[in-house]
């Protein structure tokens, strides 16, 4: 199971077990101080929020320290949180801060914290054990038709990782990530980035793109979705990462961030030829649009 689909919305394995893992937080917070008095239990919980924060921000903090590189460059992804990216051991030091205020002023506050935090954690992990893997897929044979003209053979790599993204015009994630994902694509070196849109026509990707003013290289044509059909992509958009024999290493469903996306690539340059492993990239971000 490498996503899960509640009714419009597609999350990564990931990113769910971030949401249950955070329900699961509040509500044994909130369960660990029901037998106090009202006033008690009310003063104890209000701990509850700044402990998720402090999780969360130094946790974005870990990860951006991380990718600084691309940071550095691009300062104003720090903010972008619903693209994702988040280092887990990071947040502990986040929850561990706010717990060492708790044990100076409000010692009661501790129990509920450490169970909560583990509660949590101990979801996450349970959530995540539930991925399979399965059998990974190949590249079709078939040729795709390119907006710049001619067909594009996916499986034919000659050395060259490639980065396939599945995207349509009228999904808003892969509005928002595509000028982002066509500037790496057209500056990249040593990997190779195609977007093939799923099932629209000509005309209507070629008035996306002039909107955009993003003009038509790399994007290529697959009318039927069969792509997606091929992968099991869930919801759009999808973004696979394939290493320089075609063989399947990261999945990344929903928007990616520039800093995810550098480092997946980086990744698929060095990895061994053949071993693929079908993995979905660490990136947590709520519901992804179908």
């Amino acid at each position: 199971m490498n996503a899960i689909e509640l009714g419009p919305f597609v999350f990564a394995t990931e990113r769910f077990a971030f949401l249950i893992a955070a329900l699961v937080f509040f509500a044994v917070f909130h369960l660990a101080t029901i037998r106090r008095s009202p006033e008690t239990a009310e003063q104890l919980r209000s701990w509850a929020f700044p402990a998720a924060v402090s999780w969360l921000l130094a946790a974005r903090a870990g990860y951006v320290v991380q990718e600084w590189d691309v940071f550095s460059q691009h300062p104003l992804d720090i903010l972008k949180l619903w693209q994702g990216g988040v280092s887990v051991g990071a947040g502990f030091f986040g929850l561990a801060a706010v717990a060492a205020v708790a044990l100076l002023r409000r010692r009661a506050a501790m129990a509920p914290m450490l169970a909560a935090a583990i509660a949590g954690w101990m979801t996450s992990l349970g959530v995540l054990a539930l991925k399979n893997p399965g059998e990974t897929a190949h590249l079709p044979q078939t040729g795709f038709p390119t907006m710049a003209g001619g067909t594009v053979q996916l499986d034919r790599r000659n050395g060259t990782p490639l980065v396939l993204n599945l995207w349509a015009s009228w999904c808003p994630p892969c509005r928002r990530e595509m000028p982002m994902m066509m500037d790496v694509a057209n500056t990249v070196e040593g990997a190779e980035l195609i977007f093939a849109n799923q099932g629209e026509t000509r005309l209507q990707v070629t008035r996306f793109l002039d909107t955009l003013e993003l003009g038509n290289r790399h994007v290529s044509l697959d009318p039927t979705s069969s792509l997606m059909s091929r992968f099991d992509a869930m919801g759009l958009p999808s973004t696979l990462f394939f290493d320089a024999s075609g063989s399947l290493q990261y999945v990344h469903f929903g928007e990616i961030s520039r800093a995810a996306l550098t480092s997946q690539i980086a990744a698929i340059k060095t990895a061994a030829p053949g071993m693929g492993d079908s993995g979905i990239s660490e990136t947590h971000q709520i519901g992804d649009t179908k």
